[in-house]
């Protein structure tokens, strides 16, 4: 003889009929139970917490004004509500009159007594379940066990082969399958009427009910939808869709982060457009409610806050944010199909602000190098025209040795000085030996001037157009001129301190391996520890610098660096966001710590299959490249002013040597006016000599015997220097006869 249970409640096949009728709607949200009595809340509770069902509800068995108040101040609220009994009025007009629901298709009645329930807005339409196989008898367990009981008696009587003598020490499994088949055929015989159900997989006996399915209308008059019955489930002769007359509800939680959420007019960014997506696509209307945070196990309360404590404590039914899918994450909210492939940790500087200068040749050589080359020049001028004009072998003190040569006179000993720094060298040399061992020292220290300057200024401008930050964290490490930080509590702060820990675990391992291993020690015998701790270094220099509240004041203090010496180590998408919309930025560095964003929903949620179906469809659709276009826009870049010196070197760089140029054009027209008044100036000095008969004397026979000297002075140095000189010699003894014979004239004439 086959073992079997028995339970003739009403409230387990209503509990099954409401939880086909939910996951046929795809409701996936919490279900408040009502109930008229004590003992039937305590039956729905435990069905609830049997393997069998999947529910997440709220069952109450009274609506006093201190659990209406409790509802009414629950961040959760009431979803959907299922009213269980016959006498439901009172309940109904509680409900109504406290407006604890708000929603038409959120109502759910079961009962047998449906014409004295009145349905007022918003309780139309309204899911209204019947049962046919309940009275006022049957909906006690007691007379359903009775009914039983005599159905077996009555069986026994009538058919004798299933028979059998007890026997308590059957322990077969297989035996007691087959006597459980037996059983199926004994409750579903004749004698039955299909009063009975048995389930031949757990052994369960139960009452057959059965219920009529209806939707009440607007108007309030009910109209048949389907049927339930225990041996075949839900039969429903619409879709969702033509039942449903409304859209889904849930409430979306969101967390601040740029640029999947932020708040201009309304709430907008990657995760808003990606929300109304999904409630385009998938047809519900939706509530955003923010949290400041993604969210932490607190130890103290062993609570999570938070985005995760809002799915954990039923507050939200999705998040959509920049939510990484972690391991303690996943233990107690479940992940859906990352919709963000990857996404990492990453670092941004300032691009360092590169000082121009018009006059950064300049720059090159320091100023002493400068005073000194100014020194050798002045010395060297100063040397050539001393040897040269005291020197017996010089050109100037052979005249008759030398017809042509240079007169290096002190204007003359500068000049040949500065002109030596051109390609086109000092001119004529000095003859004497020891002023020409003066020139080839000089042009010695000329060549090796000009070769440093050129080489240094061609290593100074490609240096700086190299000049780069760093392009690695263990750079960054290495490194003690930039400081770096994280943000207090954030992904990267909390990704440097399990890293730091997964060091100090290792160390502590490798330590007690190493002290405490007697028969290899000698295998452990190294002069350091074999692995470098890099993350305790790294978590060190950010704890010296100090963390940052929030990545409002990290990106403000990277741009108030002018030199690009603080980095801020953060989320590489947002990163890559404020770098296209700031010119002044650039991340530096390959991704590290590279993890998926994904949306998260409640533990068990029905909603979790239809949406991830849904993200691989919008994938398909290429709608993720869309959105990444949108907001991580790379074409902005090009819209910055270039600041790559590669193609060439820039006016700002070398514009001082045109206007050093240009300087020296201004002082040559400025020497020439001088030149021009001064010899106006020195003719007006000539007075024009008057007669006594009012006859003058021309100019130009006065002044000739001056011009003519000062044109000797001029052509000393110039070809055939003797003959031009007795030229002028003889010109002004001619001059000088001509002027003593006119003055004499008009002596005696006077």
């Amino acid at each position: 003889m086959a073992y079997f249970q028995t339970d003739f409640s009403y409230i387990q096949p209503v509990m099954r009929l409401i939880e086909s009728y939910v996951t046929w709607l795809n409701i996936t949200e919490e279900i408040t139970f009502v109930f008229t009595n004590k003992k039937d809340a305590n039956q729905a509770i435990a069905y609830l917490t049997s393997r069998e069902s999947s529910l997440r509800a709220i069952v109450l068995y009274r609506l006093t004004s201190n659990e209406i108040e409790q509802l009414k101040n629950t961040k959760i609220g009431i979803r959907h509500v299922a009213l269980i009994g016959n006498n439901l009025e009172q309940h109904l007009k509680t409900i109504q009159h406290e407006h604890l629901i708000k929603h038409d298709d959120s109502w759910i009645i079961v009962t047998n007594k449906s014409k004295k329930l009145k349905f007022e807005s918003p309780m139309a339409p309204t899911s209204l379940m019947k049962f046919t196989s309940w009275d006022n008898e049957l909906t006690d367990g007691t007379v359903r066990a009775k009914i039983f009981l005599n159905f077996i008696l009555n069986f026994l009587k009538h058919e004798s082969k299933y028979r059998h003598d007890f026997n308590c020490n059957l322990s077969s499994d297989e035996l007691a399958l087959q006597k459980r088949r037996e059983i199926d055929d004994i409750i579903n015989s004749d004698v039955n009427k299909n009063q009975f159900h048995y389930n031949v997989n757990n052994g369960l006996v139960t009452y057959n009910d059965r219920a009529i399915m209806y939707k009440v209308s607007a108007d309030g008059v009910p109209h048949e939808i389907g049927l339930w019955t225990v041996n075949n489930g839900l039969d429903m002769k619409y879709s969702v869709s033509t039942i449903v007359s409304g859209r889904r509800f849930f409430r979306i939680g969101i967390a601040k982060s740029i640029p999947w959420t932020f708040m201009e007019d309304t709430w907008k960014g990657y995760c808003i457009d990606l929300i109304e997506k999904l409630a385009e696509e998938m047809n519900f209307k939706y509530e955003l409610i923010a949290k400041n945070k993604f969210g932490e196990f607190d130890s103290t309360t062993n609570k999570w806050n938070g985005l995760i404590g809002g799915l954990v404590e039923g507050e939200l039914d999705i998040v959509v944010a920049s939510l990484t899918m972690t391991s303690d994450r996943e233990e107690v909210i479940d992940f859906i199909a990352p919709y963000f492939d990857q996404s990492g940790i990453s670092i941004v500087i300032r691009k360092p602000s590169r000082k121009t200068s018009l006059f950064k040749f300049m720059t090159v050589l320091k100023p002493e190098v400068w005073l000194s080359i100014v020194a050798a020049l002045t010395v060297t001028a100063f040397m050539i025209w001393i040897l040269d004009k005291y020197s017996p072998y010089s050109a100037q003190n052979n005249k008759l040795k030398y017809e042509q040569f240079r007169n290096f006179t002190l204007v003359e000993s500068f000049w040949f000085a500065l002109t030596s720094f051109t390609p086109q060298g000092g001119g004529e040399t000095p003859k004497a030996i020891s002023g020409r061992v003066l020139v080839a020292a000089y042009w010695v220290f000329v060549v090796l001037m000009l070769a440093t300057f050129t080489a240094n200024l061609a290593a100074f401008l490609t240096v700086e157009r190299m000049q780069t930050p760093v392009q690695s964290l263990q750079q960054l490490a290495r490194q003690s001129r930039i400081n770096y930080s994280v943000i207090d509590g954030g992904d990267a702060h909390q990704f440097f301190q399990n890293m730091k820990m997964a060091e100090d675990i290792l160390y502590n391992v490798w330590k007690e391996i190493a002290l405490n291993q007697t028969n290899n020690r000698k295998d452990f015998r190294v002069w350091d520890y074999p692995i470098k701790e890099e993350f305790g270094q790294i978590l060190a220099a950010i704890e010296r610098t100090g963390t940052v509240p929030n990545r409002t004041v990290g990106y403000q203090m990277v741009l108030d660096n002018e030199q690009g010496e603080f980095a801020l180590i953060h989320d590489s998408s947002d990163i890559k966001y404020e770098v296209y919309n700031n010119c002044n930025l650039t991340e530096v560095g390959e991704t590290f710590a590279e993890k998926p964003y994904s949306i998260a929903v409640q533990q068990g949620s029905l909603i979790q299959e239809e949406i991830s179906r849904k993200i691989l469809d919008l994938q398909k659709d290429r709608f993720f490249e869309l959105l990444n276009a949108k907001y991580w826009n790379a074409s902005k870049v090009s819209m910055c002013p270039n600041a790559d010196d590669s193609e060439g070197i820039t006016l700002e760089s070398l514009g001082g040597v045109f206007i050093a140029t240009l300087v020296g054009l201004l002082i040559a027209l400025i020497t020439l006016a001088f030149e021009v008044i001064y010899i106006k100036h020195k003719r007006a000095r000539v007075a024009n000599v008057s007669s006594v008969n009012g006859s003058t004397v021309r100019k130009d026979q006065l002044m000739y015997s001056h011009e003519l000297f000062e044109t000797l002075g001029r052509h000393s140095n110039s070809v055939d220097q003797k003959r031009w000189a007795n030229k002028i010699k003889l010109d002004s003894t001619t001059a000088r006869l001509n002027n003593a014979l006119f003055f004499r004239r008009h002596k005696f004439q006077n």
